[in-house]
């Protein structure tokens, strides 16, 4: 618009002969970025959830250097009269929890949890939500009603109680699946995969049930295309957008999941560390030993709001509607 602009403003000046601007075209996702970069709360949120993940990645070297390791226990730091924990100090950036263990190391360490948590589970979930809504959506028939009526089975479940139900009956003895599933992180993804991957599968059916009926996909069939080579070349090029939407609004759930899930007893085991488990031990010390609770709750609270805001940053650059 600026191009025109410009050739309108020398027309009224009397610039004399027409003058050619050349108006260059953007691709969706240029668009895109010039949207999201606007956003400054959205790329603050960005640069957050990238220095959380250095910090997981490098949760040993970061550790080694200022801390301790997560699991060590150190009586010494505890309250010498009382056998109390201790706030943060010079040694214990988070001070030690009941047992002397470094409450920063365990915090560091837990961002690993919460972000397997979110990739792995949040990966599997839209990719068998995305193939399961596409194929209910585009057959429709028997088909169609299989899936979705399993899904309106699967969401009329209380989610907390669904989760608590299927992550219990995982975490003893051997797992579940004769042993495929494995308490802890494994039994904490399978959960949230077979509750969350519902959502994704019902936006996704919907949208193909639209993109069906437009004339690219007549053309598609006229053409003798195959219906799986539609479904995959023609239609999921399309859902790009609201596949990328969801998963970034449902990272903040996941992580919130397997927190309360940890937090529940359910989740992930001991001596690996969790913030939602440590929000559960620190729950009986809260009034003398505020620094257990309120680290990995802090950590826990602005991680989940930078993945929302930036979830939301996400959506309104995607939206066609957005002016640029």
């Amino acid at each position: 618009m600026s191009a025109v602009r410009e050739q309108e403003e020398l027309r009224r000046e009397g610039a004399g002969d027409f003058v050619e601007v050349e108006i260059l075209g953007r691709t969706p996702w240029q668009l895109f970025w010039v949207r999201f970069r606007r956003d400054r709360v959205a790329l603050g949120a960005l640069g957050f959830i990238v220095l959380l993940v250095l910090v997981a990645l490098f949760a040993g070297p970061i550790t080694s250097a200022v801390a301790h390791p997560p699991n060590a226990q150190y009586p010494g730091a505890l309250d010498p009269l009382f056998g109390t924990p201790t706030g943060p100090s010079s040694k214990y950036f988070f001070g030690v929890d009941q047992i002397g263990r470094d409450v920063f190391s365990r915090v560091v360490y837990g961002a690993q949890v919460s972000l397997e948590v979110a990739v792995i589970a949040t990966a599997f979930s839209v990719a068998i939500g995305v193939v399961l809504g596409m194929v209910a959506g585009y057959f429709r028939g028997w088909v169609d009603t299989v899936i979705s009526r399993f899904i309106d089975v699967t969401l009329a479940f209380p989610i907390l109680l669904l989760a608590l139900g299927i992550a219990s009956a995982c975490s003893l003895g051997n797992g579940c699946a004769s042993g495929l599933v494995k308490p802890g992180l494994a039994t904490v993804i399978v959960t949230i995969v077979i509750i969350n991957w519902t959502y994704i599968g019902r936006i996704i059916r919907g949208q193909v049930l639209s993109l069906r009926e437009k004339e690219f996909i007549e053309a598609a069939r006229a053409g003798g295309a195959r219906s799986s080579t539609i479904i995959f070349r023609e239609i999921l090029p399309n859902l790009v957008a609201p596949i990328v939407v969801y998963a970034t609004l449902v990272i903040p759930q996941n992580i919130l999941l397997e927190a309360a899930l940890s937090f529940l007893g359910v989740g992930i085991t001991p001596p690996r560390a969790s913030w939602g488990q440590m929000l559960a031990e620190a729950t009986p010390i809260y009034d003398t030993a505020w620094w257990y609770f309120a680290f990995p709750g802090a950590a826990l609270l602005l991680t989940v709001l930078a993945f929302n805001l930036l979830g939301d940053g996400v959506r309104d650059a995607l939206d066609p509607r957005t002016t640029t």
